[in-house]
């Protein structure tokens, strides 16, 4: 098995002033989330959508996280939208996949998630979707850049009237499309809703499929993201060894991604998700396209797993977009991260199917069909895929300075790299969402893939 090195083309002075790897994204009140920022950006984004209106008049819906800052961006940007003359609706709390799957429903020619994922509460961001609830791409982004250079008048912030039956369409459609293929009666869960989006839907889905679930960190009781959910699985992972669950479910802040646990809090991230539906889909009928998508970040252990299913592993540059652009491509009906972003084809949107969704719930769900149907436990099929030694770091910087334009962490990284070569490789990558430069390393033996982090990562610290 060939192992390389990937080193992204990283975060400098670009096109992309604006738009990161999944939308926009800063500290509310800062950056592009200023008033000023909010405006250009929803004037920008009408312009967009309504040039691909058929009646020159884009139809917006819009929908957010409960973050506090969510109201006033959502108001802020239906305001300088609607003096477009765009039509603006909104959705609510709900989260993205659920924006996502009223995208591919119909009606609607733009939809913004105003959300900030999995990032601290302090953050927000704007995630564009059109047609088939796709994000956009590289190109499109490029064409509203162009269209946040030019600046626009104030508009009055607007709450925009509420699609009061959208979150329990979703709700609905969910049950029914996913209960296709087993309920989860009398299946004992505990489910981390990150104080996020998911409480206003995940709980209904869930108790709708039979599963008895007990929550912790519901919206409004908790502050988003906050030594919670996916990004923090302490508690949850504390309360399932405590006591009776089967299994456990964590999500972020607006539920586009999981990860699962085993009832004795063993953690399953995206890597495990995508074997388990893998070897799912080999004993009913074979992985389709006999591929399964994931990114430059999936351990090789993953590669080798897929193997056993006749499958292979395409790999894309890192985020849920990008997955989804290769699963388009490749015909894969599976693909994710090992963050837990994973993405899977929805065939229950009439006219759309093949409308690729990263939906956390979604994939749950799916995850816990598929050991019911192989008659397997989650510690059994976790076990079952092979884990290479890999380590990630994250070293905060202030500034995005390209890699070719840093000579000491530039040779350093060209030094680990022949050190590893044959036996490990690297991944050097500006995270899209955060101030950090993200180093992984990954090989036969960890005290390899320490040496390389612990090399590139003090270059890194002592700065250019």
């Amino acid at each position: 098995m060939p192992i390389s090195t990937y080193r992204k083309p990283p975060m400098g002075p670009s096109t992309y002033h604006w738009f990161g790897t999944d939308g926009i994204r800063a500290v509310a009140g800062e950056g592009p989330l200023t008033s000023d920022g909010v405006t250009r950006i929803g004037r920008a984004l009408a312009r967009f959508a309504s040039a691909r209106a058929e009646d020159g008049s884009a139809r917006v819906l819009i929908a957010g996280d409960p973050r506090p800052s969510t109201g006033p961006i959502i108001e802020g940007l239906a305001g300088a939208m609607g003096a477009e003359g765009a039509r603006v609706f909104e959705m609510g709390i709900v989260p993205t996949p659920a924006l996502a799957w009223a995208m591919a429903e119909g009606g609607f020619d733009l939809g913004l998630m105003v959300s900030a994922s999995h990032n601290p509460p302090e953050y927000n961001g704007i995630k564009p979707f059109i047609e088939s609830g796709r994000k956009l791409t590289r190109a499109e982004e490029e064409e509203i850049e162009a269209l946040l250079a030019e600046a626009g008048e104030a508009a009055e912030p607007t709450p925009p009237p509420r699609d009061v039956k959208a979150r329990f369409r979703y709700i609905d459609a969910t049950v029914d499309w996913l209960a296709d293929a087993g309920r989860l009666d009398g299946m004992r869960l505990v489910v981390d809703l990150a104080a996020g989006a998911a409480t206003t839907t995940v709980p209904d889905v869930l108790t709708r499929l039979g599963a008895e679930v007990e929550l912790l960190h519901q919206a409004g009781e908790h502050v988003i993201n906050l030594d919670c959910g996916t990004q923090h699985p302490e508690s949850w992972l504390e309360a399932l060894r405590g006591g009776s669950a089967d299994a456990g479910l964590a999500f972020d802040g607006d539920a586009d991604r999981v990860l699962i646990a085993t009832a004795e809090g063993e953690l399953l991230d995206g890597d495990d998700m995508l074997a388990i539906l893998a070897h799912d889909a080999h004993e009913n009928g074979g992985v389709p396209a006999d591929k399964i998508v994931s990114t430059v970040m999936a351990n090789l252990g993953l590669e080798e797993r897929l193997a056993d299913f006749d499958a292979t592993l395409v790999r894309t540059a890192v985020g849920d977009r990008q997955v989804a652009e290769a699963m388009r491509e490749s015909g894969a009906a599976f693909g994710g991260e090992p963050s837990g972003h994973v993405v899977t084809a929805r065939t229950d949107i009439p006219g759309h199917a093949t409308a690729l969704i990263g939906d956390a719930l979604v994939a749950g769900v799916r995850v816990l069909q598929a050991a019911k149907r192989l008659g397997k436990d989650l510690g059994t099929l976790r076990a079952a895929r092979p884990r290479r030694p890999q380590l990630l770091v994250g070293v905060r910087v202030t500034e995005k300075t390209p890699i070719d334009e840093w000579p000491a962490l530039l040779a350093e990284i060209e030094r680990q790299e022949k050190a590893l070569e044959g036996i490990g490789r690297l991944v050097i990558r500006y995270s899209g969402t955060e101030p950090l430069l993200r180093i992984m390393a990954e090989g036969r033996e960890m005290e390899a893939v320490e040496a390389a982090v612990q090399a590139i990562q003090a270059v890194a610290e002592a700065g250019r």
